[in-house]
């Protein structure tokens, strides 16, 4: 464990190198399991040129980036969305962000130690002929997330960088195996001909633009990273384009292996397997199965790191209960750790036993997607008025207004993909139950806002 943090209750500060607030923001995106997982939807809607699809949202997430990475210049948190949206937009609004965001980043756990259980289990009995419950998965790889998380952010940001290169490299490996060994064309980023070009890409940055989501981990370790002025912006921005360039370059492959057939790809349950098995043969197939694994405990120590300080920061500003809001003398959030792993338990097994794990998968991730988007609208409308407010000798209309706003205007796409057109049910269930934690926020914020219970994060952070 680290050597006690100078300042007892607080995060330990210096505790994040740029390193590790890069591999956190990587390894929450997922790559591997996005591009394993999203790669047959955004074929589906984008047609046989979503590679285009998959280049275009790399753009609109350094949009949809922009306000955060500029926020993250002035301001450092363990709760991006409880401060940055509190400091543009007043208090109210901040509280409304952070309840939202802990909602989205509360979804991460189940639903990473459900996906682990699941892809665990299935493999385990097509090798081996192995049957174990993902449930025995699911509560293995929840203690031992939480175990690590207990020993430092330090030791998590380490882990999440071995594990998101070995993801990284084998992904890699298929993919230059793929191109390499077949003929390649510019076709793939060629849109359908006709007047529905550019709804032909829209539609597939859908799943393209969901598939960054998360690219913002790094802001929640503000109050731990060395010079984080300098190091979050930077990680940021280098996350969303070393794993964009990664996710244009799976599509490309994806597309070509298939003969620029989307029809044939979107109807593969598991194309990047189907892949394997063609280019490295049935023996090595099992490889890319691992990596998927190796992605999903990336991402669900990434993901740990986030809803576990925004408990922390909530916990700290009396919004939630005060005992979140302490740390040990190691800097390390210890009774967040400890509840969001029962939680996680609670909502994962809970709905798990009743849909299964898959559903727990299917469901989570999109109420975090919903709710994240929602949070970075409300970040994007906080930065105007921040830096024009707070510091207006350095305000651009460029970087301070159009880019944000135009970064909110990308988000309209994959929100809409997100509840329409409506999925079966338990899964329709999702924008009810954002509806409903925002409904439930509102009527919290009246009571205890009315009496005095919480104060800002300004007030919250020791200077």
């Amino acid at each position: 464990m680290s050597p006690p943090s100078s300042r007892a209750g607080h995060l330990k500060p210096n505790s994040v190198a740029f390193l590790g607030a890069l591999a956190m923001s990587c390894a929450y995106m997922g790559p591997a399991v996005s591009v394993y997982y999203n790669t047959v939807p955004a074929a589906r809607l984008g047609g046989s040129a979503f590679p285009l699809a998959f280049l275009a949202s790399m753009v609109a997430c350094l949009l949809i980036a922009a306000s955060i990475i500029e926020f993250s210049k002035k301001l450092q948190a363990a709760s991006f969305a409880f401060t940055y949206a509190s400091e543009g937009l007043g208090p109210r609004a901040g509280f409304i962000s952070g309840w939202v965001a802990l909602l989205a980043y509360g979804m991460i756990s189940p639903i990473t130690y459900a996906g682990f259980g699941l892809v665990a289990s299935t493999f385990l009995h097509r090798q081996f002929g192995i049957e174990i419950s993902w449930v025995y998965f699911f509560l293995g790889i929840g203690a031992l997330v939480s175990a690590l998380s207990y020993f430092g952010v330090n030791h998590s940001t380490r882990a999440t960088l071995i594990f998101l290169v070995l993801e990284i490299t084998v992904m890699l490996a298929l993919f230059s195996s793929v191109s390499y060994g077949t003929t390649n064309t510019w076709k793939a980023f060629e849109p359908p001909a006709g007047s529905g070009r550019i709804a032909f890409v829209s539609a597939g940055m859908v799943f393209g633009i969901l598939s960054f989501t998360g690219f913002e981990a790094a802001a929640n370790l503000g109050e731990e990273t060395e010079n984080a002025r300098r190091t979050i912006p930077f990680a940021i921005a280098i996350a969303i384009v070393l794993i964009g360039l990664f996710y244009v370059f799976g599509a490309y492959v994806a597309d070509i292996a298939f003969g620029l057939n989307a029809h044939a790809l979107a109807d593969n349950p598991a194309p990047f397997d189907t892949i394997a098995r063609r280019t490295w043969g049935d023996g090595w197939a099992w490889l890319i199965d691992i990596t998927v694994l190796n992605s999903v405990f990336a991402n669900a120590v990434a993901g740990k790191a986030a809803i576990v300080r925004n408990l922390y920061a909530l916990g700290r500003a009396r919004i939630l209960p005060q005992f979140l809001g302490r740390a040990n003398r190691y800097g390390v959030p210890h009774n967040a750790i400890l509840f969001d792993y029962g939680l996680s338990i609670a909502l994962g097994l809970g709905f798990g036993a009743w849909q299964g794990a898959w559903a727990v998968w299917n469901l989570g991730g999109t109420i975090m997607s919903i709710g994240l988007i929602l949070v970075y609208a409300l970040v994007a409308t906080a930065a105007p008025f921040f830096f024009y407010r707070r510091h207006r000798e350095e305000f651009s209309p460029l970087r301070h207004l159009v880019l944000p706003m135009l970064g909110a205007a990308c988000l309209l796409a994959p929100l809409a993909g997100s509840i329409y057109p409506a999925p079966n049910f338990p899964f329709n269930l999702a924008p009810y139950v954002v509806i409903a934690w925002i409904a439930l926020g509102a009527v919290y914020l009246a009571v205890t806002r009315g009496a005095g219970a919480w104060i800002s994060p300004s007030e919250s952070v020791e200077p």
